[in-house]
């Protein structure tokens, strides 16, 4: 059965999302309300995703609030979600004209009501409802295997100039999306609906004519295509790491829950929930010869994989990030594949050359209250087109489609020099 439960986003913004010992800091209960009109979005849920969010937050689609104090006054239906031993809060009741129910049994309640007021839900032939989500968005749609639960009777019902615009806006993906909309079958209710819809994606056409709609299926398969390792770079790393290992004088490397890339949850402190996936791998931790665990020092030397050009050198929260661009490594779409090196004291400058196995900086200090020092390793496919003078670290997320990331996961697990601890198993997401 699909589970209900609150997106990353919405937990970060009613600060709810850290994972401590003591969980009686947190509420036990979050309350969603909304008008009766959203039992189509209860009636609707998916069957086969894992998980799926209502949005509480204001957006293209609008939201309903989330409240902690209590079930909010003056709303139709109300959602509770219980908090779980995973940190996530999830769907557990219904309140409803003054009744609790448990939210699995409300299901068909809901949609019993849906059908008696204005019929089951269909689609109303060839017509969309546009948008370009922010990263942030993006990242949940991503997360909720590409269901979305906005109301699209106030989004435009085709790709506007506006539109457009957001693609170049500082906190856009780089998406245009549209979802089917949806009115009841009765004759008597035009009404559009809000229901869970699956996104589609808007691809240019190579030959500048009409875009393309492609299913989230479908863009979910072109993405991971386009987010592949290039085969050549995997001697390159397998070299790159039997150096860092040496460098730090390291047995091998530790990798628990948290430090691997797409991981959900940071590996220090209280172990919060990460905001986005991780983009990457961190080393923070290695074997002795002697058997001892110890973190990685700081100084150690930082190396590039391949000969290159430094691109960029960016601030990030620990350190420095230098960006080397490896056009050896090219694909017949025009992009370009970069290796980042995070949380470095940088040894080289912009536009410099670099050679394979160059030390381009050493491992940094932490100078945070957050993360202890460690040298982060970020694999991105780049478009050739891109503007480099315009990288910035909030680009390197991964809903932000021009650039695409890329994981080292598989030919670290496959290396001597590296030891995954088992993990205690990720929350759905």
């Amino acid at each position: 059965m699909c589970t209900l439960r609150l997106s990353i986003s919405d937990m970060i913004s009613l600060n709810v999302r850290t994972k401590r010992s003591r969980n009686d800091e947190l509420p036990a209960t979050l309350y969603q309300g909304m008008p009766e009109k959203g039992m189509a979005l209860i009636a609707t849920m998916p069957s086969g995703a894992a998980a799926v969010s209502i949005p509480g937050k204001s957006g293209p689609g609008g939201g309903y609030a989330i409240l902690k104090d209590g079930p909010p006054s003056g709303a139709g239906l109300v959602v509770a979600y219980d908090r779980r031993q995973n940190g996530r809060y999830e769907a557990a009741a219904a309140l409803y004209h003054g009744r609790i129910f448990e939210f699995a049994e409300f299901i068909p309640i809901a949609r019993q009501w849906v059908e008696k007021h204005f019929g089951m839900p269909k689609e109303i032939p060839g017509c969309y409802a546009c948008f370009s989500p922010t990263r942030e968005e993006w990242g949940v749609i991503l997360r909720d295997s590409g269901y979305l639960a906005w109301d699209p009777s106030g989004m435009p019902f085709g790709v506007t100039p506006e539109l457009r615009a957001r693609l170049q806006a500082r906190e856009g993906s780089g998406i245009l999306a549209r979802m089917q909309v949806y009115a009841g079958d009765k004759k008597k209710h035009a009404d559009i609906l809000p229901v869970f819809a699956r996104v589609q994606v808007m691809l240019e056409s190579s030959t500048g004519v009409e875009p393309d709609w492609v299913s989230f299926a479908e863009y979910q398969k072109i993405r991971a295509d386009r987010a592949r390792l290039p085969k050549a770079i995997i001697p390159e790393f397998h070299e790159w790491l039997k150096s860092l290992t040496e460098d730090s004088g390291f047995k091998c490397w530790i990798f628990r829950r948290g430090m691997l890339f797409g991981d959900h949850v940071e590996w220090w402190g209280d172990r919060c929930r990460r905001r986005t996936e991780h983009e990457g791998l961190d080393f923070a931790t290695g074997l002795l010869p002697g058997g001892q665990i110890s973190p990685v020092q700081e100084g150690v030397p930082v190396r590039s994989m391949a000969e290159g050009e430094v691109v960029a050198v960016l601030d990030d929260f620990i350190g420095k990030t230098v960006v080397v661009r490896h056009p050896e490594f090219s694909r017949s779409d025009n992009c370009v594949f970069h290796s980042l090196l995070s949380h470095i004291r940088p040894q080289v400058s912009l536009l410099d050359r670099v050679s394979k196995g160059q030390v381009v900086g050493t491992v940094g200090k932490s100078t945070s209250a957050g993360a202890p020092s460690h040298l982060h390793l970020t694999g991105a496919w780049i478009p050739a087109t891109f503007d480099l003078n315009e990288i910035r670290m909030d680009q390197i997320h991964p809903a932000f489609e021009p650039i695409m990331l890329v994981s080292f996961k598989d030919p670290l697990q496959g290396s001597s020099y590296c030891s995954v601890e088992p993990s205690e198993g990720e929350p759905a997401e």
